[in-house]
């Protein structure tokens, strides 16, 4: 393993509840970028940790002006570069900037820009959403600005559904996130992409307070999980989307059944798989 690669396993490890300490760690992995992969992989994890967590949109630019002037990216590492400052600058209201770019990039920083401002700025958040969701539907499926709004949908529809209980606009950009997800997704994805897909919704409507929506969502996921192989990871999170909805329900017919399919997935499990999912399984346990 490089060192750039420890450098950044740490740091998304950690950046969910240590976000402003592995941003100050961020101009270490200045010196440990040495070609195009190296220029993406860093300017994505300082584009989510000061975007989408911290809302440092002139430190992010700061940092990528910094990364830029490592003079070691090519083509690609160039385009990501653009597309991180863009949604950066969209997001601050600094600049828009999307009128020079293809379709596709337009799209892509569109989605990043909405899901960056989902914890900050609900509505325009939610114009960007739409923004970037009327944008996709002139590219063709397999384009990589419908894969980056499926996936910038579900990390609205994420990051919100753990702020519940929410306020009615937040509420509602979570589900219609959540629903967007899954509609991008069955044009880009393969049915693993959809299925947890599903799995996003049972969980924000569980969040929203609807847990017999949640558990048709949570349905579908099982049906999908189990019409291609039911592998135990996805089968373990799909009992999870079975097992809460059931609780929250009254179900205990439903939940018991949920809760051995989760156990008997769990023991399937490697290791390094089992020591992640164990808090989703005391969870489940209380169904």
């Amino acid at each position: 393993m490089s060192t750039l690669d420890a450098f950044l396993d740490q740091a998304w490890s950690d950046h969910a509840a240590q976000a402003a300490a592995v941003a100050e760690r961020l101009p270490e992995g200045l010196q440990l970028v040495a070609d195009d992969d190296g220029v993406l992989r860093l300017a994505g994890l300082a584009h989510h940790v000061l975007g989408e967590h911290l809302g440092r949109w002139q430190e992010g630019l700061t940092f990528l002006a910094q990364l830029a002037e490592r003079n070691v990216h090519g083509a690609g590492g160039a385009a990501s570069l653009a597309r991180c400052a863009a949604s950066l600058r969209l997001c601050g209201g600094l600049a828009d900037g999307r009128a020079a770019m293809t379709a596709s990039d337009q799209c892509r920083v569109t989605a990043m820009a909405a899901s960056n401002l989902a914890a900050f700025d609900t509505a325009r958040s939610a114009l960007l959403l739409e923004d970037a969701l009327a944008r996709a539907g002139d590219l063709p499926d397999a384009d990589p600005g419908v894969r980056a709004l499926a996936a910038n949908s579900n990390g609205i529809a994420a990051t919100l559904q753990e702020l519940a209980p929410l306020e009615p606009a937040r509420r509602e950009l979570m589900l219609r996130a959540a629903r967007v997800a899954r509609t991008q997704w069955e044009r880009a994805g393969t049915w693993l992409e959809v299925e947890r897909a599903e799995y996003r919704l049972a969980l924000c409507w569980l969040a929203a307070g609807d847990p017999s929506t949640a558990l048709q969502h949570g349905l579908r996921c099982d049906a999908i999980v189990r019409e291609n192989g039911a592998q135990p990871l996805e089968l373990f999170f799909a009992a999870e989307v079975l097992a809460l909805p059931a609780r929250a329900l009254g179900d205990g017919a439903c939940a018991v059944k949920a809760v051995a399919t989760a156990r008997q997935a769990f023991a399937a499990l490697d290791p390094d798989d089992q020591a992640w999912c164990r808090a989703t399984l005391d969870k489940i346990n209380a169904a």
